[in-house]
């Protein structure tokens, strides 16, 4: 019973950080109907950014600080690169484009960072858990600890701060925020910049359980089935999502991998479980089906 209780637990925190990169995507899909196929990417380039200050020697109360500069400054320049000047446009166009930088990305990682992996290290107090059978490391519990409080400061600031409203009135529609004038060019590059700060948390996150690796962002296609199983547009449906998908692919890793004897089989389940939720509820377990009079 014990082992089957850590399961669920080391589930929910992997479901955490998906759920983070998931929001992501969420942000951005709400703003302006656009997809973004490379939020994996940026998690590699959260990642890669933290591990470049930290390789500084920054002490953490200016490696934090520093890190997400890099982050704002990455991303602003994407944004206006590459999807601002598709404003008005069909996002179709858009998401192609995200799937073109998901690939550029990809090679300009290999060939900065090379093949090999580096060690992400956040130097945090140990808060290693043990209770009988029970048996959480430090960066399990870190990485609950800062996941939950992620999805809690971004929650908080799209509901009470004054841009977080902002955000949501031009989710609402473009066109009714431009007559209400809002400058809805800023506020779509203001949504790039906080959605690629969330997705660089959450790469941290996975970077430091893990390795920081040039195709690390395959982590961003574990997060679409949580997008999905959501409904696109839920939020509060995303957590709820996200922590499903970490728990049935934990279930598998500690009960039906060894069952079946096929190592890996982990990585499929939650494709699967997307499968399922689809096929009882197509617009997901939070989607909103769209009415349309012709």
């Amino acid at each position: 019973m014990l082992f089957l209780l850590q399961a669920i637990i080391i589930g929910m925190v992997k479901g955490a950080v998906y759920v983070i990169i998931a929001l992501s995507m969420i942000i951005i899909y709400k703003s302006s109907q656009v997809f973004n196929f490379a939020a994996g990417e940026f998690c590699t380039m959260g990642a890669a950014f933290y591990f470049a200050a930290y390789s500084l020697g920054l002490p953490f109360y200016l490696l934090l600080p520093v890190f997400l500069l890099f982050v704002v400054i990455g991303s602003g320049l994407i944004e206006k690169i590459l999807i601002e000047p598709l404003m008005g446009r069909e996002p179709f166009s858009a998401v192609m484009v995200t799937i073109g930088l998901s690939i550029f990305l990809i090679g300009l990682f290999q060939v900065t960072m090379g093949t090999t992996g580096d060690n992400v290290v956040v130097n945090l107090p140990d808060l290693t858990f043990e209770a009988g059978s029970l048996f959480f490391t430090s960066e399990q519990v870190w990485s609950s600890i800062l996941a939950v409080g992620s999805i809690a400061t971004l929650m908080l600031f799209y509901r009470f701060t004054r841009w977080g409203i902002i955000m949501r009135a031009t989710a609402e529609g473009q066109v009714k925020a431009m007559a209400f004038g809002i400058n809805t060019r800023f506020t779509l590059t203001l949504t790039w910049v906080i959605s690629s700060i969330v997705a660089a948390i959450g790469g941290v996150l996975v970077a430091w359980t893990g390795t920081l690796t040039y195709n690390m962002g395959i982590v961003g296609f574990v997060a679409i089935p949580v997008v999905l199983v959501a409904g696109l547009e839920s939020i509060g449906g995303c957590i709820l999502g996200g922590l499903m998908v970490g728990v049935v692919e934990s279930l598998t890793t500690f009960y039906l991998e060894p069952a079946i004897g096929l190592e890996g089989f982990r990585g499929v389940t939650p494709y699967l479980f997307l499968l399922l939720v689809l096929m009882i509820r197509p617009t997901g377990l939070f989607g909103q089906v769209e009415i349309e009079r012709v």
